[in-house]
Order: C-alpha cells, then sequence, then structure tokens
C-alpha cells in the first residue's frame, strides 16, 4: 500500500530546541506516513541535508529583521514568503504538517489560502503573542500583530494540536475552535528503574537546558542551602546545557552550583538518574504569565526518563504545575521560605515506583500523542 506523503515544515533545524525534540520523537513512529521534513536555517544539517530551502527571514541585523518580521505578521506582500511557499506547493506530498514557530505561521495561512488540494495542519509548541514576543526585547511590541496572526490562522486551517490543556483552553476562546493536545513521546523502554542514589552527605540537584531569570534559581539554591546545612549536608546543583557560568553566580552560592555542556539526551538523562533530584523552573514574571500557562517544559519528558522527583518552581496555575499536581512525582513551589522547606521535607520521603513514572508517562508522553497524530494527517480516516 503507497504511503502517504506528508511534508513536515519548521522554521528551524530538525536537531534544534524542545520542538525539535517533540518531532524527533512523533515521526519515526508514525510508519504509516511518509515525512518529508523541510525547514529553512542558517544552513543543512547532517541527515536532513534534501529538506533545507535556505535562510530564515527572521534573525540577523536588527533593524532589517524588525522592518520584515513586522511586514510578515501584519501579511503584506512579501517576495520571501511568496518564494518560500512556491518551494513548498513544488515538493510532491498528500499534505501539510507546519509548526508555527516564526515564518510557520505565515506560512500555514497561505499553504491554506492558495490552494484547497493538499490539507494543512499545523502544530503549536509555543503561542506566538504569548511567548516569542513577550521573551524578546526584539519582537516584544510586534506582540499585538502575533496574536491577530494566530486567531488567523486557528480560524482557517483545517486542524491544529497544540502542546497543553491551557493552551488548548485559551485558544479555544480565541478562535471558537478545539484543537488537540499533543506532547512528546516515549516508548516505555526509555523510563530508567529509578534506583535512588546514594550521594552520601551530599544532596545532588540536576537541570538540563536554559533558565527563564537566573534570580529564581539563585533564589532557589539559597533555599536548598539553608534547607540542608542544619543536616549537615552540602547541596550541588548541577546544571547541563546553562546560559549562565560560574562568573554570574553569587560569592555565597559559587561552591554549590556546578555547570557542565550541553550532552545529548542519551547521555544526560544517565547523569540525571544520580541526582537525589530534578530542577524545573517556569516564569513568575506577570509578563511570561500566559507562557507559563500554555506552554509546557519539553525537559519534563527528559526528567521523566531519568525517574528522579522534580521539584517545580513558578506559577501555582502554570502547565508545570497542573503536571506535577496530575502526576504526583514532585513538589511545586511558588515562592516563600517557609513553604519551600515543607516543600523539600516532603520530597525527602517521596519514593515513587516504577510503575508511577510508568503512569505519567502513559498520561503525557504515551501513545494517544500518536494517534492525535495519526487523525490530523489521515484526515479522510476520521469518519470511516
Amino acid at each position: 500500500m503507497k504511503k502517504r506523503k506528508i511534508c513536515l515544515f519548521t522554521a528551524h533545524s530538525p536537531m534544534v530546541g524542545g520542538g525539535g525534540a517533540i518531532l524527533r520523537s512523533l515521526v519515526p513512529q508514525l510508519d504509516e506516513l511518509e515525512i518529508i521534513w523541510a525547514y529553512i536555517g542558517n544552513g543543512p544539517v547532517a541527515g536532513y541535508e534534501e529538506g533545507y530551502l535556505g535562510p530564515a527571514l527572521m534573525g540577523g541585523p536588527m533593524l532589517k529583521d524588525i522592518l520584515q518580521t513586522r511586514r510578515m505578521l501584519s501579511t503584506g506582500n512579501m517576495p520571501f514568503m511568496d518564494g518560500l511557499v512556491q518551494k513548498m506547493l513544488a515538493i510532491d506530498c498528500d499534505g501539510y504538517w507546519i509548526v508555527s514557530h516564526n515564518e510557520g505561521l505565515r506560512l500555514a495561512i497561505e499553504l491554506t489560502t492558495r490552494q484547497n488540494q493538499r490539507p494543512v495542519h499545523m502544530t503549536v509548541h509555543d503561542d506566538w503573542a504569548g511567548a516569542l514576543c513577550a521573551r524578546s526585547l526584539r519582537y516584544r511590541f510586534m506582540a499585538g500583530a502575533a496574536l491577530k496572526l494566530t486567531v488567523e490562522a486557528l480560524k482557517t486551517l483545517e486542524s491544529f494540536d497544540v502542546i497543553s490543556g491551557g493552551m488548548r483552553d485559551y485558544y479555544r476562546k480565541l478562535s471558537a475552535r478545539r484543537g488537540e493536545v499533543c506532547h512528546r513521546y516515549l516508548p516505555e523502554s526509555s523510563i530508567l528503574d529509578g534506583s535512588k542514589p546514594d550521594n552520601g552527605d551530599t544532596v545532588k540537584v540536576g537541570h538540563i537546558g536554559s533558565l527563564y531569570d537566573k534570580k529564581d534559581l539563585f533564589d532557589f539554591a539559597s533555599l536548598l542551602k539553608e534547607f540542608y546545612q542544619p543536616k549537615n549536608k552540602k547541596v550541588l546543583l548541577q546544571m547541563w546545557g546553562c546560559h549562565l557560568s560560574a562568573a554570574d553566580v553569587p560569592a555565597a552560592l559559587k561552591e554549590n552550583i556546578e555547570f557542565f555542556d550541553t550532552l545529548p539526551e542519551e547521555k544526560v538523562v544517565p547523569e540525571l538518574s544520580k541526582c537525589d533530584m530534578v530542577y524545573c523552573m517556569y516564569p513568575l514574571s506577570n509578563a511570561l504569565h500566559l507562557f507559563s500557562k500554555t506552554s509546557l517544559p519539553t525537559k519534563l519528558s527528559s526528567y521523566l526518563q531519568a525517574a528522579r522527583p522534580i521539584f517545580g518552581h513558578g506559577p501555582a496555575d502554570s502547565t508545570l504545575a497542573e503536571f506535577l499536581n496530575t502526576a504526583q512525582l514532585g513538589a511545586m513551589w511558588s515562592g516563600g521560605k517557609q513553604e519551600g522547606f515543607a516543600l523539600l521535607k516532603a520530597m525527602e520521603y517521596l519514593e515513587p515506583e516504577h510503575t508511577d513514572w510508568q503512569n505519567a508517562r502513559r498520561l503525557y508522553f504515551g501513545e494517544k500523542n500518536l494517534q492525535v497524530m495519526h487523525r490530523a494527517l489521515n484526515p479522510k480516516t476520521i469518519n470511516e
């Protein structure tokens, strides 16, 4: 039987970021489809050379970037977008799967309005206005235009999936349309056994990836240090792939934070499994409140594989808090020393069993995510 061909577009390398990790987990499992991955960026990457469509519009010198991005968001005529659409139309495929990041949002609308033979499905990993614009000095003033374009896409496209229940509910209010929630996929065999490590008189806390606010990190490190000092235990935060360096750390915490280079997931997960717990921050600032309520930390899927209790730090109404409250695999700290001490004390007695980690995998990162994408990319099967 001939496989249905789907062209997957990302405005970034297939090997970049949390979004790339999510897509790379899904694509091999959709074996009833032939996925053609097309992308723009700084250049082709190993293993995906044929899918490279050229440089991105966004990025580069600030003034030029601001002018071009503003025009793209306002749906003005642009030779770049016309050329990108023509390249996508020339690809031999039966349908399109577009990730809304950066240029992808505008591209999804253009492909939907310029042709109707091939259905267009959109995946949203982060809200444009509430995430990218809110987190960026360069694009912050474009939030209104980004929100308008997002609503247009939600109302125009045939189908879309989102990264969290919070984003699904938010988009439903904006567009009166309900997207499906789709997370990364983890196979059952990816979860380690969760054996508690013996780190002696040192409490090791692991973290991977970037941070939203270094002050929040230092507040957490200070909380840890103050909590464990009376117990004659040393605290050591081990940070992989963090943009900070030892020079950024306050003098009182320098011996408590250790930085390592970014490692591939298959190498960093075993390192995380040696920690007593892992740390996951989500932004507490009002400016990023929408982001914290609609996105979901991709690092949670790595932490789940390491099977170590998760100390969350962020808003009580965030998707991170919802995950921890549902999965019961850690604690959520939203501020306050005494609350933090109580949570750390509770974490000392938290010893999830292997079945608990597997239940969380099934609930968030299990096979239902593959079913969501199967339905979205095989629209003819919906009514069969």
